[in-house]
């Protein structure tokens, strides 16, 4: 299951690689772990010689399979994009491409008859593809670089438009116009409060070796962390949407935290109730209060510039 969910992962979008190559060093890393809690004696070379080529036949063949099935309208079709380049082609093009960190890679050109023109085909596509999007560069207004997704530096405006008074939305006795956004902005107060939280579960992790920490550590690591080897390239906030949940999971982790562990007294619990609930109140109010640019809602413009908390949101 994994395998095919982190295959698709990779269909919707390529830096699920980095999520699939992350998730598999996690579960060696847990594999030993559960080895030396059973008594191994050498857990990794254990793992080395049980666990790894199961894990591996079950995750990283299937995750390929299943990418190579979501192209298969592609390879049905003989009109798809590319998909008859082999028939005009005697090699692949280009030769090299250029990857973050490794630097110029030279690609293997087959332009012989053994291997499959479709094949030929598809490898072409794949690098066109990957160069196009490694090379892109052109600076755009709503571009942000990966330091400040946490913070939500700068949010892209996908629709925006200010109506008169009486006019699509807009309240008739409404001084002046309004403003009508749809804004690609998380929830300011959760996504700020994730900050603090993952710098708890990096905490629990390192000091409490929790695995389930770690676990939320690594989805966030394995989303975010490989954006940085293209600050270069045109970026945009919502690329964080990969990461998300497990910034979901390591606020609920630290609300947890805050409510008490087990064992806790009364008046602690009783603290920590207060505080958690008054956080994730003032979350929810704090979707509500911007619902109206999530939704491209007809506010006055007063009410729309008194939700531009920073002036990059503008």
């Amino acid at each position: 299951t994994a395998g095919v969910m982190l295959g698709l992962a990779c269909a919707t979008k390529w830096n699920g690689l980095y999520i699939l190559v992350a998730f598999a060093l996690m579960s060696v890393l847990w594999d030993a772990g559960a080895r030396r809690t059973a008594g191994a004696f050498s857990p990794y070379r254990a793992v080395w010689r049980r666990d790894v080529l199961p894990a591996f036949v079950s995750t990283v063949p299937v995750a390929f399979v299943t990418y190579i099935v979501s192209w298969s309208g592609w390879f049905a079709t003989k009109d798809g994009y590319f998909r008859d380049w082999a028939d005009h082609r005697q090699s692949l093009s280009p030769d090299h491409i250029k990857l973050p960190l490794l630097g110029t890679v030279h690609l293997p050109q087959f332009g012989t008859d053994w291997v499959p023109r479709v094949v030929r085909s598809f490898w072409h596509y794949e690098s066109e593809v990957y160069s196009f999007h490694v090379n892109l560069t052109e600076g755009h207004q709503y571009q942000s670089n990966p330091w400040s997704w946490m913070i939500l530096g700068r949010p892209v405006s996908y629709f925006y438009e200010s109506p008169k008074a009486g006019v699509d939305g807009c309240p008739a006795d409404t001084p002046g116009n309004c403003a009508r956004e749809v804004l690609a902005l998380g929830t300011p107060l959760l996504w700020w409060a994730g900050c603090f939280a993952l710098l708890y579960v990096l905490w629990r992790w390192i000091f409490r070796r929790d695995w389930r920490a770690g676990a939320i550590a690594c989805g966030i690591a394995a989303g975010y962390l490989p954006w940085f080897m293209y600050q270069q390239r045109t970026i945009f906030l919502f690329y964080a949407v990969v990461f998300v949940p497990f910034v979901c999971l390591a606020l609920a982790m630290m609300i947890g935290a805050i409510l008490g562990p087990p064992g806790s007294s009364e008046r602690r619990r009783a603290i920590g109730a207060i505080g958690s609930g008054v956080l994730v109140l003032l979350i929810i109010w704090n979707f509500i209060y911007f619902w109206p640019i999530f939704t491209g809602q007809a506010i006055p413009l007063d009410a729309w510039n008194n939700r531009m908390w920073l002036t990059t949101w503008v």
